[in-house]
């Protein structure tokens, strides 16, 4: 789990040029170590606005970066805040590694620490941590990587976790919790951009400044009014790690009513979602085998699309999902569609609903591992679509 890296520079008006303000500069680190599975973290400059920096990273064999691989980065503060990010890989090297990040304001003043990277086990790619993370394994041929923003005061609270097919040019699954507060603040989509995940080489990804070519959407696995939170998981949404071609009508009508009603299945034990895309079925007759991105890069549509949902019963108890020592204290559901031109119909059924078990059947993943083992099988064989508000 990524531990937030944060620097943040304070910097008052000098009394020599009439102000009352004293002089304060200052920058931190809010911890020195990262988990070895990490593989972004957040600069943070605060200052007034007019005031220059420099941030520069160094290490052994070049293994962190700023944004597009850049060493230094210099600009002046338009704002009070900056966030400057840092990515690196996951180490799987079997000893630690350290980088040196400096900071140089205008003022004068140099603030210099180092970063120390963990190493971790690449047996397994996620650890059993979170309960939305499918079960995961190192050497398959996809990326993980997981996304971390800012919730409330929390500045380094986990977005959601991909898994990315470069063979498809799109993530298989995007795994993410859901609570009310990640549905509402300042982020606006209207200020977020399309672009590639930073996190990910992006010659593997889909040049998605415009949409996919022909009728299809750029379709968020992870919706972006999931996390009005803050504008930086807003924007998180945006990378073509969580986008797929996505049928026109079928996005903005069904899909679009699930994504309205998942929403309004969180709970305050939080609901935990997995969405897919499953590339391995017959298409419909409506659909074309594959599309092309800005770049005239070949992109598989999908066959079927599905979201996977966990929570405890009650919703209100307080409990982790793993503390759940009988069947009835969860609930979980799946819902499967197939990719389909499907018009303006927005009907959600009971047809629409299967039962965990079946969806890791059909898609070959296993879901939900965090679930006690005593109890994991009758969790997952049961679906009853009423306590989700399917009716019909």
């Amino acid at each position: 789990m990524l531990i937030l890296l944060a620097f943040v520079a304070i910097v008052m008006m000098s009394c020599e040029s009439g102000s009352e303000d004293a002089i304060v500069s200052k920058a931190y680190l809010t911890t020195s170590e990262v988990d070895g599975r990490s593989t972004n973290c957040a600069v943070v400059l605060k200052a007034q606005q007019g005031t220059s920096y420099t941030a520069t990273v160094t290490s052994e064999g070049d293994w962190v970066s700023f944004a597009g691989k850049q060493t230094t980065v210099s600009n002046t503060m338009t704002a009070t805040e900056k966030v400057l990010y840092l990515y690196f890989d996951a180490n799987a090297s079997g000893r630690e590694r350290t980088a040196t990040v400096t900071v140089e304001l205008s003022t004068g003043y140099t603030f210099e620490d180092t970063l120390t990277q963990g190493s971790y086990d690449s047996s397994i790619a996620f650890e059993r941590m979170w309960a939305e993370l499918p079960e995961c394994t190192e050497g398959d041929g996809y990326i993980y990587r997981t996304h971390y923003g800012q919730l409330g005061v929390k500045m380094d609270a986990r977005n959601y976790t991909f898994c990315f097919d470069p063979e498809v040019r799109a993530s298989l699954w995007v795994a993410y919790p859901l609570h009310s507060s990640h549905m509402s603040g300042v982020g606006d989509r209207n200020n977020s951009s399309f672009g590639y995940d930073p996190t990910v080489d992006a010659s593997k990804q889909a040049n998605l400044s415009k949409s996919y070519n022909g009728w299809y959407d750029r379709g968020h696995q992870i919706p972006a009014a999931d996390r009005k939170c803050s504008q930086q998981m807003m924007d998180q949404t945006f990378y073509a790690t969580n986008m797929t071609p996505q049928q026109g009508n079928f996005n903005q009508n069904k899909w679009g009513v699930l994504e309205g009603r998942v929403r309004n299945m969180v709970c305050p034990d939080t609901l935990f979602v997995v969405t897919g895309a499953y590339f391995d079925g017959e298409h419909h007759t409506s659909i074309d085998a594959t599309t092309s991105d800005r770049s005239g890069n070949t992109c598989p549509t999908p066959t079927h699309y599905y979201k996977a949902l966990l929570r405890t019963s009650k919703g209100n108890t307080g409990r982790r999902v793993d503390e759940a020592t009988e069947a009835v204290q969860l609930r979980a559901i799946a819902f499967w569609f197939e990719h389909a031109n499907t018009g303006d119909n927005t009907s959600i059924t009971a047809a629409d609903c299967i039962s965990i078990a079946e969806l890791e059947r059909r898609t070959g993943f296993t879901f939900f591992p965090m679930i006690d083992d005593a109890i994991e099988q009758e969790v997952k064989a049961t679906v009853t679509p009423s306590l989700w508000g399917i009716n019909n």
